[in-house]
């Protein structure tokens, strides 16, 4: 049994492969008998186009063509990309107010998440209701559940990388849309002939319009967001590249807590800027990229007889270099981080002594190369290994990382078989299990050890009906080392002095799962529908924790369902469907008052679990106008159609002078689903 002088769960917003079949001709350009000539006048090509927008490699990763957004159910104005990644195979679907990205059972802190290759180490916005990505900034979207290459970055969970643009425009083009909540535009004009500048901007508006919907009993919440993207590429010939991204957003959020008195204000935000040179000849491709990328998080609370400030941030100044070569590809990344954990500082009648800060700057090194070898006219395999240095301190870690896929192509459908081994020097962790901002990022060091994961997993993919239907199935296994769980409050500095090294324990974990996935990828009608079986334990040996128990994020079992109808060329239709097992937590077996403080006896951690999680989402789009490459439209969508009340956590509280213990929903009586409008414009 678990006891915590305090117990609060913060109230927070509500909602909140393109080509054609080729026919394999044989041409006889020279027949034998030379007197005899045959000239081939024409030929006509005949198969279905593949409309699906998602293509998958060899190796397992998925590439995502983000203009299948257009057609999806929108959150809040917001068709979301990272939303819809949650909906494919092995990607754990979120309750509204879980910022994280839960990938074969990992935590959001083992993901690999970038924008062309660099880190960006929070991407939430509205709780996680939606990304800090803006689709119309990006063409592609990268994902891959786990390192299926040597040149993946040291994270043991899944990644995802947003991908630029890669051709220049001759037009000035760009988008906007305008919706009740938020708007967003993109502009890309040319800059001569060789070069492109690519401006993306979004911003909320949320308590203009939705001010009432932010009001939870006694809490009101104001909140307030910005994203701002800037790419400009030049290309001074076909061989060589240069491009610079920049990436800034910043969130707002004001609580007030009725019931126990008290306010608070979370502030978060990323910014990232690049330079690139790539360079291509022949087979050859050389890559170099510098790179500052940095997020910070401020977190006040103010109360009648104290206060406390609890800042974070994490900065990276780095350089990345890639050689390709066909068969084999090399590369090297160094970066130095600058980190400023979890440093409180409190003041009042109970904590007057000011926490002094904690700093930790490291040195991340890597080498790694991958080879790619026949050993049959359908088998391949690849071979890769990343050799780690992290420097902290005193303290030298070194690792090499290996990976083998093999890679089999038989008569029909395609098959993968990965094993590899991952190093992380970097933790998340924080005041939250719903990877809120308030979390806060941390060094390996000689206390807290780097992790690590031996992992295996396996794919087959192949058509059911060539070019119409594809089927695959995936299991997945991983073993997880040197994992921190984070088992304080944000109120044990008013009690004691507060080390946040104080409230880490350590311990394992074991994932493991199976997958399945339907595609439709031709025809008016595509999608997909998928189901996943998943187990996520951990174990742990500290007094304060000790035994078995399902991570916090964990669903066992969770069918998604995703339809595109284009009806025509001015309708079109999306639905997304969710059904998923509720995630455990642990309720309390009894609280009282002891001295004004509210204690609670929990029982057995995580043996509880919320109710079954069912969400359907519909969404249509009309097209008022198409012509000349200009587009305007409509968009309607229905967040939560059903208008279900799915459990986000259960809260205990003071309500009406009453203590109280109850399931919080992001739904209620009056707002049973989130409608949204949105008009665009392209051109």
């Amino acid at each position: 049994m678990i006891t915590h002088r305090f117990n609060i769960n913060t109230n927070c917003l509500r909602f909140l492969q393109f080509f054609f079949l080729l026919s394999t001709l044989p041409i006889y350009a020279n027949q034998a008998d030379t007197t005899k000539i045959e000239e081939l006048e024409g030929v006509e090509v005949i198969g279905k186009h593949i409309t699906s927008k998602i293509r998958r490699d060899s190796t397992g990763e998925m590439d995502i063509n983000l203009s299948f957004l257009n057609n999806m159910p929108r959150i809040a104005g917001n068709a979301d990309p990272i939303h819809y990644t949650q909906l494919l195979p092995s990607v754990q679907t979120n309750s509204e107010l879980d910022a994280g990205l839960y990938i074969q059972g990992c935590s959001n802190a083992h993901n690999g998440i970038s924008i062309d290759g660099v880190t960006i180490y929070d991407i939430q916005h509205l709780l996680g209701i939606f990304s800090v990505f803006n689709p119309s900034h990006f063409s592609n979207m990268k994902f891959s559940s786990s390192a299926f290459t040597a040149e993946a970055t040291n994270r043991i969970g899944g990644f995802i990388d947003m991908a630029r643009k890669d051709s220049l425009t001759k037009n000035i083009k760009g988008d906007l849309s305008v919706g009740l909540i938020s708007s967003q535009g993109t502009l890309c004009f040319p800059i001569g002939k060789k070069s492109e500048l690519v401006l993306s901007g979004r911003g909320a508006y949320i308590n203009l319009l939705y001010g009432k919907w932010l009001q939870v009993e006694e809490s009101t919440i104001k909140y307030s967001f910005y994203d701002a993207n800037i790419t400009w590429t030049y290309k001074p010939n076909h061989q060589n590249t240069f491009w610079v991204n920049y990436y800034s957003g910043n969130d707002n959020m004001y609580f007030q807590e009725g019931s126990y008195n008290y306010d608070s204000y979370i502030k978060w935000g990323n910014l990232m800027a690049s330079i690139n040179w790539e360079y291509r000849r022949n087979k050859l491709n050389l890559r170099q990229t510098a790179y500052i990328t940095r997020y910070k998080n401020e977190f006040y609370i103010d109360k009648s007889n104290f206060k406390m400030y609890i800042p974070s941030s994490i900065y990276d100044y780095g350089y990345q270099l890639k050689l390709n070569n066909n068969k084999f590809s090399a590369g090297t990344e160094w970066i130095a981080h600058d980190i400023h954990p979890q440093q409180p500082k409190a003041e009042g009648e109970i904590q007057t002594k000011t926490i002094s800060d904690l700093k930790q700057k490291s040195i991340e090194g890597t080498i790694w190369g991958d080879y790619r070898m026949a050993l049959s006219p359908k088998t391949e395999l690849l071979a890769g290994i990343r050799a780690n240095l992290y420097k902290i301190e005193k303290n030298t870690f070194l690792s090499a990382d290996p990976i083998l896929s093999l890679l089999w192509t038989p008569r029909y459908g395609h098959f993968r078989l990965t094993a590899n081994i991952k190093h992380q020097y970097l933790y998340r962790t924080g005041l939250s299990r719903i990877n809120l901002p308030t979390d806060f990022w941390l060094s390996a060091d000689d206390r807290n050890r780097p992790q690590y994961a031996y992992g295996v997993s396996t794919e087959y993919r192949t058509d059911l009906i060539p070019q119409l239907l594809q089927i695959s199935v995936g299991l997945y296994y991983k073993h997880l080392c040197n994992q921190k769980e984070y088992i304080g409050t944000p109120f044990d500095l008013t009690f004691s002095d507060f080390n946040f090294n104080d409230n880490l324990i350590n311990g394992e974990g074991d994932n493991y799962g199976l997958n399945l996935m339907i595609e439709k990828r031709t025809g008016k009608l595509t999608g997909w529908i998928s189901y996943a079986w998943g187990r996520a334990f951990r174990h742990y040996h500290d007094t304060r924790l000790k035994g078995t128990f399902p991570a916090s994020h964990e669903r066992i079992h969770e069918f998604n369902a995703v339809a595109i109808w284009e009806l025509n060329k001015k309708w079109s239709f999306g639905a997304t469907l969710v059904w998923a097992s509720g995630t455990p937590f642990t309720a309390p077996h009894y609280f009282y008052i002891q001295n004004g403080n509210l204690m609670t006896q929990y029982n057995e951690y995580n043996s509880n679990r919320l109710s079954t999680y069912i969400r359907l989402d519909l969404s249509a789009t009309y097209k008022i106008k198409v012509k000349n490459g200009k587009e305007s439209g409509i968009n309607l969508s229905i967040y939560n159609a059903t208008g279900r009340h799915n459990d986000l956590f259960w809260n205990l509280k003071i309500h009406k002078n009453k203590y109280q213990y109850s399931s919080f929903s992001a739904t209620s009586d009056n707002f049973p689903f989130l409608p949204s409008i949105n008009y665009y414009i392209k051109f």
